[in-house]
């Protein structure tokens, strides 16, 4: 069995060739197989090929996920870099570090401090949560200490099938959402960025163990479980999704979440598109 080819359900022709790799299916007759032999159910076409399933090794499949950023270099950062979170971003020399420092925006991210125009404010997460509620400085520090210090940020999706209708990741980061809602001397600051960037689509590759068990299961028993029976369900769980990318039957979305803390290192990443361009790719298969 072939584990050279990433398991990648971006799109049905990446989802086809995955599964005429893992499955040793003759590449053309996937649809014969399932349709006719297996008379489109996927009990039966789970069953039929169980021996290629159970030899699938977890450990070593690296899935491939998009993540959608903006930024005004070409990706020429990440491309170098990788992906990192963001509390490393705030502390390096790094594009949206010297975007926030020419607007007098800068952080201490060991001391939790963030300082503007001089002044200093407290952005421990564990103080901010304990102020005063009606007091809207002391929300948004919350808000902004939980987005640098506890927030899920090198996530993505398996699948969306318009990045443009989930959010305002094409826009800018959501951190600078966050931090335009500190104050004056932040409003717009997700405007501007926005101005001076243009968004993409990065696809990367990583491993099961880089993935929080919530992206697979509905509970953490249910993981463990899994892990005890030589990981069947989580093999099903990916065998649907490819399938049902095959036939253009995904749900609109279907996400990524990273484990806290992950580096996603460059030689991770597998292509990074402008947005409208990859919208354009996707959308074709769903006229």
């Amino acid at each position: 069995m072939s584990m050279g080819i990433y398991y990648d359900i971006t799109n049905p022709d990446a989802s086809y060739e995955w599964l005429h790799s893992i499955l040793n299916i003759k590449e053309g007759n996937f649809i014969s197989d399932y349709v006719l032999e297996c008379n489109n159910d996927f009990d039966v076409f789970f069953e039929k090929h169980l021996d290629e399933i159970e030899q699938m090794d977890i450990n070593q499949l690296e899935l491939v996920v998009i993540h959608v950023t903006t930024n005004g270099n070409d990706c020429a950062e990440i491309r170098k870099n990788g992906f990192r979170d963001l509390k490393r971003v705030l502390q390096e020399k790094t594009e949206l570090n010297m975007f926030l420092s020419e607007r007098g925006i800068s952080f201490d991210i060991p001391s939790k401090v963030m300082y503007i125009n001089g002044k200093t404010f407290d952005a421990d997460y564990e103080k901010c949560k304990d102020l005063d509620r009606a007091d809207e400085k002391a929300v948004a520090l919350h808000k902004i200490g939980y987005k640098i210090y506890y927030d899920y940020q090198v996530n993505g999706f398996f699948f969306c099938r318009d990045i443009y209708n989930y959010g305002t990741i094409h826009r800018a980061p959501e951190f600078l959402f966050t931090l335009s809602e500190f104050g004056q001397e932040t409003a717009g600051i997700d405007d501007a960025w926005e101005e001076i960037t243009r968004p993409y689509v990065v696809k990367y590759r990583a491993k099961i163990a880089d993935f929080e068990y919530f992206t697979f299961y509905e509970s953490e028993e249910k993981y463990l479980q899994d892990y005890h029976n030589k990981w069947l369900g989580l093999k099903r769980w990916l065998l649907q999704k490819a399938v049902d990318s095959a036939f253009s039957d995904s749900a609109s979305e279907i996400f990524a979440y990273m484990k806290q803390g992950r580096i996603i290192e460059p030689g991770k990443i597998l292509d990074c598109v402008p947005a409208e361009q990859w919208r354009k790719d996707v959308f074709r298969y769903y006229k």
